[in-house]
């Protein structure tokens, strides 16, 4: 038997390849960002993280929840259980052992979690959680204990009771684009286990430079702190606590204030927000590292 091969025109075969090459190599187009994400005002998010009721947020102060807020402070703020690092209990906070009015320290890198989830889903979490139950504004917290009853505190809250989603997209905003990337500011080696592990801070300002750093401290911060740093005393309310012992001792710390400002301070002693990039903070941790211009 015989076949008769049937001619195919040039036409129809550019077709036949184009459809199957489209069938399996076309790829979605990625997800574009919300406007309201878009539109979010990321340094605002970073005083939510710290304190989202407080006056520099914006926070409507006749809130009816601000009494609550007040009275169970460390239980509402998002640095409290996520840390200023944004590593929870395994970075700096590896070692802030809960207390009958402070939760445990949340095991999650805050970090990485806004890096891999999309500003659709990072607002998602925040506002609803993920399969976790979240805290009712009504929970009783007077009677948290550590030991015996810590689940409901140690749930978050649920943000969609208290935050507009403003709000959190700010937040969002603030964790995706403008949460500084500690580990480009410094070492730190973290032992044991929580709540009593440790925290060893080291190269402070790596890869920065001192004399940039210092031009930066004088513009910016010198006219409060003084030439060397001490002219604030009692820095955080501690005790002899300077401006060059802040950065070496709390480092986790320190560069979110410089940032976002310190919440509850007075003028004209009002630190606020800083800007700049991550250049600007290695320069500036640099210089304020050096014992001898800033000494403790």
């Amino acid at each position: 038997m015989k076949f008769k091969l049937v001619p195919i025109c040039f036409g129809m075969l550019m077709l036949l390849l184009v459809t199957s090459c489209n069938d399996s190599t076309t790829t979605p187009a990625p997800e574009k960002d919300p406007d309201a994400y878009t539109n979010a005002n990321g340094i605002n998010g970073g005083i939510l993280f710290d304190k989202f009721w407080s006056v520099e947020s914006g926070f409507d102060q006749a809130n009816p929840n601000i009494a609550k807020l007040n009275a169970s402070s460390d239980f509402f703020r998002c640095k409290q259980c996520h840390a200023w690092d944004l590593l929870g209990r395994n970075g700096s906070y590896n070692n802030r052992a809960p207390k009958t009015n402070r939760p445990n320290i949340a095991d999650r890198n805050l970090r990485t979690t806004a890096k891999n989830l999309s500003a659709q889903a990072l607002f998602n979490a925040i506002k609803n959680g993920i399969n976790t139950p979240r805290r009712d504004i009504s929970a009783d917290l007077s009677g948290y204990n550590p030991a015996t009853n810590a689940t409901v505190g140690d749930q978050m809250p649920k943000f969609s009771q208290i935050l507009t989603d403003a709000q959190i997209w700010n937040l969002v905003k603030f964790l995706k684009v403008e949460a500084l990337d500690v580990t480009q500011l410094y070492d730190a080696t973290y032992s044991g286990t929580y709540p009593t592990g440790t925290s060893v801070y080291s190269n402070i300002g790596k890869d920065g430079d001192a004399a940039v750093g210092l031009e930066f401290y004088k513009a910016k911060c010198q006219v409060c702190h003084g030439v060397d740093g001490k002219q604030i005393a009692n820095l955080d309310a501690t005790p002899g606590m300077t401006t060059g012992k802040f950065v070496r001792s709390k480092p986790n710390e320190l560069q979110h204030k410089i940032k976002f400002g310190q919440l509850g301070t007075i003028a004209p002693l009002d630190m606020k927000a800083t800007p700049g990039t991550i250049t600007d903070f290695k320069n500036l941790y640099k210089v304020l590292a050096d014992v001898v211009l800033f000494p403790n």
